[in-house]
């Protein structure tokens, strides 16, 4: 995009060192703050790029005040929610890279919305950018991303591995790639095109079931195209080349995935390979007639018992329905 407008008015190539340093470092708010560059120059840019692709709608605070969540539509008019996490010394933005989501994962608020539109990676990174303007008026900025919000990431790999790309690139956002996590329900053929792409950030894998019966009952549209005999080959070949530990979601379903017999077929599912997983509290929402689970502390301690790494995740922003499973227009 930036490159294209240099390309069109000739300019040399310090003009991009500048808008780079700006727009990605300095998080200006508006082309009218690019300084650096005359007005006749930034005039040129207004006309043909525009400062942001998302139109801010509203914002939610949880009542600790330590989740944020946004309310964006896109030119089209479809709606996206993000959500900026605050623990500590981490603030965790959570992106879309859909609005809705066409997997339909059954317990998952987003699926039921069905895909309403792809992002381009410019909307990816506004999001981030958004939220990082936020931020830099409390002198606090952006430490982690985590592609976890609306979207399959596989189902729209070009635009998620360019805005990954923008942001691990020194020249503009500059974060350590250790730092993005990209969390995906396994769609086979687009997972093994990104692990080729060696893009270096963590892999997160939304599992849910520890075996393809219920993970079919669950996750139908992914699961029963993608099974798990052939994503564990691939996680398989990518954990041992790269020696790298894959972190394995599991949202705790009363009654339908939570047994002591589940936590076991987990365990020895996992037994032998560089894993952790991350349980997660189901968030209840209206729309959908699942409950949290009663055996989080249990199911855990199966786990551990029997050597799997695990932790449970901290759910926040469930008040404001921002919390996992929850973002839905």
């Amino acid at each position: 995009m930036f490159k294209q407008f240099v390309k069109k008015y000739n300019l040399p190539k310090y003009r991009t060192s500048q808008l780079y340093t700006q727009y990605y470092r300095n998080l200006i708010g508006s082309w009218d703050d690019l300084t650096t560059w005359s007005k006749d120059l930034r005039e040129k840019l207004k006309k043909d790029i525009p400062f942001s692709k998302l139109i801010y709608i509203s914002t939610n605070i949880s009542k600790d005040g330590n989740t944020q969540k946004v309310l964006f539509k896109t030119v089209k008019g479809n709606l996206i929610e993000s959500v900026l996490i605050k623990e500590k010394d981490r603030n965790t933005v959570c992106v879309s890279c859909m609005s809705g989501c066409p997997v339909g994962c059954i317990f998952c608020a987003t699926g039921q919305m069905g895909l309403n539109e792809l992002l381009d990676s410019q909307q990816i990174l506004d999001q981030i950018l958004y939220f990082s303007r936020e931020l830099k008026l409390k002198n606090e900025r952006v430490t982690n991303i985590v592609y976890m919000g609306m979207g399959e990431p596989m189902l729209n790999l070009k635009n998620v591995s360019l805005s990954i790309k923008d942001i691990t690139d020194k020249e503009k956002m500059g974060f350590s790639k250790r730092r993005v996590t990209v969390s995906t329900s396994g769609y086979i053929q687009p997972l093994r095109q990104f692990l080729n792409m060696n893009l270096g950030v963590k892999i997160a894998i939304s599992l849910h079931a520890p075996n393809q019966k219920l993970r079919d009952i669950l996750m139908p549209t992914v699961s029963k195209s993608n099974s798990l005999k052939d994503l564990f080959n691939i996680l398989d070949e990518y954990s041992n080349r790269k020696n790298k530990r894959i972190t394995y979601e599991y949202v705790l379903l009363r009654g339908m995935n939570d047994s002591v017999e589940n936590a076991k077929e987990l365990a020895n599912l996992l037994k032998d390979r560089l894993a952790l997983v991350n349980l997660i509290n189901y968030n209840e929402v209206d729309c959908l007639p699942f409950k949290k689970s009663k055996n989080t502390i249990l199911f855990k301690k199966i786990l551990e018992e029997r050597g799997i790494t695990c932790t449970i995740r901290k759910s926040l922003g469930e008040d404001i329905k921002g919390a996992c499973g929850q973002l839905a227009s």
